[in-house]
């Protein structure tokens, strides 16, 4: 980084782990419920996972930015470490939660780990001897292995070395007889017990524990002209084999040496920790059954309220828009829709996007059973999406074998725009009805991630995306969109043209105004326009969750940018920008966050929202967050990130308000009529 884009730019990675920091303190913050906290301990050892995975190994280790970032990195997981050992747990112990170590439990907790043991642990155990004269051996990333230590005889100078494998496919927290509350021993502790019937003839002298993390980057080479499916299996097999980043260890210094000896690692990549390695598999607790009180109160979406008075979902959508909003809203509208085309004799066709679904989809079992009634169906799949690339390939594979069309997304590019288009033949011709999101067709995460939908029928909109599935699947060139805007072709000049005209129509009578939500910021060229635009008056208030490289609040750069990013119970997805235009509002939602990943390497969309009631409400909805003086951070020109402050007695939480509201609404619902439906009004010629 040359120092003008040090003085203008936050680095990138640093910004990451700042948000990582964000997320952790709501993990410790004494407010939220208990295993609430929980759950985002362990989303930070997720994270960080990833990042260890796919950010650490594209750094260059003699920049000096480097070595910070790895040190940040650290000083991260130790926070979160020693906030797990010394606060948190002991707090579960207190509420009734208690780990049983070796050697402490009862005779009816020995016999059950004995039996449990020997039935269902022993059977799938390999040892894996880490003889000097063998060939390291090949260790799976993000396992968990225990190290023993064994002597033979008398000779215990000479220790020789094994691991011995825990498997993923059983539960971390093994679950023992209790007469209150929850008694549990951690796996590798029964291993540990246990240990001794792998090593017959040998002394077990001493266990330790250890995970390793690998880069994540795909050895793939697109342009080879054959079965890309095979070529992505070939890819994920050789990545298994990608270089260790990282080692976490619990064990003793000895032992420790020679893992790293024979992982042949420097210091810098060990991070040792007296006990509880990999605190991700421990928060799953947050996600059990039982403990009502040491959690928030679940969530429960509310019907879409178009979609819950409507007896015809394309019957809907021809007379209006339909805009939702999840996990406020169920994603089940979503999953109607295309059940609905599944089922109806009039669809012809449906086409579709999948970046990432559920493991259980009702989204591929109503696409699968559109192509076995005899339906036209194409379904792009992204095998190159993030960590979701295995389970890609075999929705890919179940496709293809109820008769759909499976296209393996475009080469160079990752699709990650979020569209379905269905075909159907109506009395007066064919017509088209559309979705477009923010987010993925995925229900699971549609109940944890905030996302923005629209459904539509209007024909501009239909035939833009009819162009766009075929540009994507076939040898289309990219249109001249009369709604949409796609990347890598055309999106960033447009965001950029909607920024500068803000700017060129600013004046102080009546500045502009650009209000921005989105996941992250680190396009240097849309920084540099945001830059222009505040140096022109322009007031400019961007709602970034995760990483921001704009630096607000510099004077003569930034006087008139804030930063926020918020950070609640629910994952704030959503790409919303709203341009004011001199009174005459534009908004648009997105798939595409404000990066060069996203604007000039993946295939994504950006669509406006007309309807004025819509646009409207997402207006509002973007205010809303930077009244949020609970759950918001403010962004500082040096870089760090504070709670917004705000009066007790004004306490406002945007996530809660919207909570509050969509079950009001669901109430009002309950109590209304069936939708009585008017025709649209035709469009006014342009």
């Amino acid at each position: 980084m040359s120092a003008a884009e040090a003085e203008n730019f936050f680095d990138r990675e640093l910004s990451l782990i700042e948000f990582q920091g964000r997320v952790l303190a709501e993990g410790m913050d004494p407010d939220n419920p208990l295993l609430e906290r929980l759950k985002f301990v362990g989303i930070v050892s997720s994270n960080m996972d990833e990042f260890f995975m796919n950010r650490l190994p594209r750094l260059e280790p003699d920049e000096p930015v480097s070595a910070a970032i790895r040190q940040k990195a650290r000083d991260l997981m130790r926070t979160q470490w020693s906030y797990f050992t010394e606060t948190m747990a002991p707090e579960l112990a207190a509420a009734d939660i208690k780990r049983v170590l070796p050697g402490t439990q009862d005779e009816r907790q020995t016999a059950y780990l004995d039996n449990f043991f020997t039935k269902e642990l022993l059977p799938i155990l390999t040892p894996i001897a880490l003889a000097p004269e063998r060939e390291a051996p090949a260790l799976r990333n993000l396992g968990l292995y225990l190290v023993a230590a064994l002597g033979e005889g008398a000779r215990r100078s000479s220790l020789k070395y094994a691991l011995v494998e825990i498997p993923q496919n059983l539960p971390r927290l093994v679950s023992l007889p209790a007469d209150t509350g929850c008694r549990y021993m951690l796996i590798e502790d029964v291993l540990r017990m246990h240990a001794g019937a792998l090593f017959k003839g040998f002394e077990l002298v001493a266990t330790g524990l250890m995970r390793l993390t690998r880069a994540a980057v795909l050895p793939l080479d697109e342009e080879r002209d054959e079965d890309f499916m095979k070529l992505m299996s070939e890819a994920l097999k050789a990545r298994r084999s990608n270089p260790v980043v990282r080692l976490e260890v619990s064990a003793s210094a000895a032992m420790t040496a020679f893992v790293r000896d024979r992982l042949d690692l420097g210091a810098a990549e060990v991070y040792e920790y007296a006990d509880w390695l990999d605190l991700k598999g421990i928060s799953q607790f947050a996600f059990q059954a039982g403990f009502q009180s040491l959690k928030r109160p679940a969530w429960e979406p509310r019907p879409a309220s178009d979609f819950e008075r409507a007896d015809d979902v394309f019957k809907l959508l021809r007379e209006k828009d339909v805009l939702v909003h999840h996990p406020y809203e169920s994603f089940d509208c979503v999953a109607r829709f295309l059940r609905e085309a599944a089922a109806d004799p009039d669809v012809l066709a449906i086409k579709q996007t999948l970046y990432r679904a559920g493991r259980q989809s009702s989204i591929i079992n109503s696409l699968e059973a559109a192509a076995e009634s005899g339906k036209r169906v194409t379904v792009l799949v992204e095998l190159k999406a993030r960590f979701d690339e295995e389970n890609n390939i075999e929705w890919a594979k179940r496709l293809e074998a109820a008769g759909v069309s499976v296209i393996y997304g475009v080469a160079g590019f990752k699709t990650h725009a979020k569209a379905a288009l269905v075909v159907r033949r109506e009395p007066d011709g064919i017509r088209r009805y559309v979705h477009l999101g923010t987010g993925n067709y995925n229900e699971k995460t549609a109940r944890l991630y905030c996302d923005l939908g629209l459904f539509t029928s209007r024909e501009d909109y239909a035939s833009d995306i009819s162009a766009f599935f075929n540009m994507v699947t076939g040898y289309s060139q990219p249109a001249d969109w009369a709604k949409v805007e796609v990347a890598p072709y055309g999106l960033r000049r447009r965001l950029l043209r909607l920024i500068t005209r803000e700017a060129m129509t600013s004046t102080k009578a009546r500045p502009g105004l650009i209000t921005a939500k989105m996941n992250s910021l680190v396009d240097p060229e849309l920084i540099e326009a945001l830059y222009a635009a505040s140096k022109a008056g322009v007031q400019i208030r961007l709602n970034v969750r995760g990483i921001c490289r704009l630096r607000p609040g510099v004077k003569d750069l930034s006087d008139n940018i804030e930063v926020i990013s918020v950070v609640d119970m629910f994952l704030e997805h959503a790409r919303v920008f709203h341009f004011a235009n001199r009174g005459e509002d534009e908004v648009y939602l997105s798939s595409a966050d404000w990066m060069p990943r996203n604007l000039d390497r993946r295939i994504e969309l950006m669509f406006p929202v007309e309807d004025k009631d819509h646009k409207k409400e997402i207006i509002e909805l973007l205010k809303l967050y930077f009244r949020d003086n609970e759950k918001a951070w403010r962004l500082a020109p040096d870089g760090s990130y504070r709670k917004v402050a705000g009066d007790a007695k004004k306490r406002f939480r945007a996530q809660e308000h919207l909570c509050r509201a969509a079950a009001e609404k669901a109430k009002l619902l309950a109590l209304s009529a069936p939708l009585q439906l008017k025709p649209r009004t035709a469009p006014k010629p342009a």
